[in-house]
């Protein structure tokens, strides 16, 4: 950040101004003793004239009072410092018992490109620190700084900007209550309210600092992050301008706003060249749908990418991983999600449930158009149960499935290639079972009605029995592989926020409503 010019310049007009603190050598064109108001003191007039050092101060009037030790000039005042800064104002006010001058009236200090403007300054002669306090511009080739007062302290090497503080840069924006910088360690610092703005994006913080040797930045008090395309709100953001590296902790929130994605965590890291985030803490992560509906996920680790060679981004999910839909929920080690063709793919034991069906593989992907499952494939040692009541569950099994679901999103045929097994009751009008058709084959199809087995086919050599209940043999009652855990079935609650994501931080007096990005 682009402070070397204001420390340069502020702390030349500083060492200018203590010019006052040593003996001087003072010429005029007239100078004469006068008395005025009970007290004798030296009035000089034309080209009045002040130098010590290398430093000059010249005046119209000047006024000189030995007693209280004050000096004071008027009309068209200029300090040239021996470095070469120049400084202008109305009129000029040096008291030597209070160690404190101030040029007054339209000030102006220029250093080369770099140009103050207040309408007064200070410099205290003991402290070495000066100050403004009636609003402040500082104007060079790159940016412009404005502040209510604005002051300099050489002996812990600090400036600071106060009430109101603006500091506009091609690159960037900085609005701020309070701004200080300490000029030794390039560390610039920000209090209270501190919003700073580029073209990429907005920080929001109450407190923060920016190392300027570094490029490291560190934001905290309700930090955030709003972007074209994403907002990020933690309790602390850290970042590595030069390696691009990003890091949050504490009550990390994402939210993708183009894709309605939003992610829970307590520990972030962002990668900006590789456009990859991770998420850890207990992550939650939702995507809302148009329609309403929300896809909810909880895992140990969530990682979004932006693949800008395939023009793709992934949601990819590790460990533990716990999805819900309302038409469906389940579970894995880890799934992988692509955004732009709303493919999911599980891996790992996956297991997932569609109202009374169970259906798991060694890998799923489904496949989702409009907000709704079109297709699910199952792949390598698939099985599908299904609850006939509380005691019978119809069963697929076989190497390979291809299930399709109605606009309904229920489970409307089964397509088996491979191994095929199954085990399906048979129903009365009266919803009571009768009858068990046992049968193995190399592929079959099974087609179903309201969550129930209403007809199948079968392909290749088929071999099988239809037993009347009370004829079925226990072993042909559950196929090898059947499980049904509905204790581990996902359920809406377990996916609740696990904070409450803060109001953004907003100036004093200034309504949620004035920085609330539209969606």
């Amino acid at each position: 950040m682009y402070f070397s010019k204001i420390t340069i310049a502020l702390f030349l007009f500083f060492c200018a101004a203590g010019i006052f603190a040593q003996p001087i050598s003072i010429s005029a064109g007239k100078m004469k003793g006068v008395k005025k108001g009970g007290k004798e003191f030296q009035h000089l007039e034309e080209n009045v004239r002040f130098e010590q050092n290398g430093n000059t101060v010249t005046c119209d009037i000047a006024d000189y009072d030995a007693t209280e030790e004050e000096l004071i000039g008027t009309g068209n005042v200029e300090i040239l410092s021996s470095e070469g800064v120049r400084i202008n104002g109305n009129s000029l006010t040096f008291n030597s018992k209070e160690k404190l001058a101030t040029v007054s009236g339209n000030v102006k200090l220029v250093d080369k490109d770099m140009t103050l403007t207040t309408p007064w300054l200070q410099y205290h002669t003991d402290s070495k620190i000066g100050y403004y306090g009636a609003g402040g511009k500082i104007v060079d080739n790159e940016m412009v700084l404005t502040s209510g007062t604005g002051s300099y302290n050489p002996n812990r090497h600090m400036l600071y900007f106060r009430k109101n503080v603006v500091l506009k840069h091609p690159d960037y924006t900085i609005i701020a209550d309070t701004l200080q910088h300490n000029t030794e360690s390039q560390i610039s610092y920000f209090f209270t309210y501190t919003e700073i703005k580029s073209e990429e994006n907005t920080i929001l913080c109450n407190y923060g600092e920016y190392n300027g040797k570094s490029g490291k930045s560190y934001f905290t008090k309700n930090a955030a992050l709003l972007s074209k395309e994403n907002i990020i709100r933690a309790d602390t953001l850290a970042f590595d301008k030069n390696s691009g590296i990003g890091q949050a902790s504490g009550n990390l929130w994402v939210k993708d706003t183009q894709q309605r994605i939003t992610i829970f965590g307590q520990k972030g890291y962002y990668d900006k060249k590789r456009k990859y985030t991770r998420v850890t803490g207990n992550p939650l992560a939702r995507q809302y749908e148009k329609n309403g509906d929300s896809l909810m996920l909880k895992a140990d680790t969530f990682i979004y990418r932006d693949d800008t060679t395939l023009h793709k981004r992934f949601l990819l999910a590790y460990r533990k991983v716990r999805l819900w839909r309302s038409e469906f929920s389940g579970t894995s080690d880890s799934m992988a999600y692509v955004v732009e063709d709303s493919m999911f793919r599980l891996f790992g034991k996956p297991v997932l449930w569609n109202e009374n069906t169970r259906l798991n593989a060694d890998t799923i992907r489904i496949l989702l158009r409009n907000s709704k499952i079109a297709s699910m494939e199952m792949r390598q040692n698939s099985f599908v149960a299904i609850k006939e009541d509380t005691l019978h569950f119809s069963q697929i099994s076989g190497q390979n499935m291809d299930n399709n679901f109605g606009s309904d999103n229920k489970l409307k045929s089964v397509y088996v290639r491979g191994e095929g097994k199954s085990i399906y009751y048979i129903k009365e009008k009266d919803s009571v079972i009768t009858s068990a058709n046992a049968t193995e084959c190399s592929n079959m199809k099974i087609f179903t009605d309201s969550g129930r087995v209403s007809n199948v086919r079968f392909y290749g050599n088929p071999v099988g029995n239809v037993y009347p209940m009370e004829d079925l043999p226990v072993e042909k009652e559950k196929l090898k592989g059947f499980v049904w855990d509905e204790m581990n079935r996902p359920a809406n609650n377990e996916f609740k926020a696990p904070f409450v994501v803060a109001s953004l931080p907003k100036k004093r007096g200034e309504t949620e409503t004035r920085i609330k990005r539209k969606k």
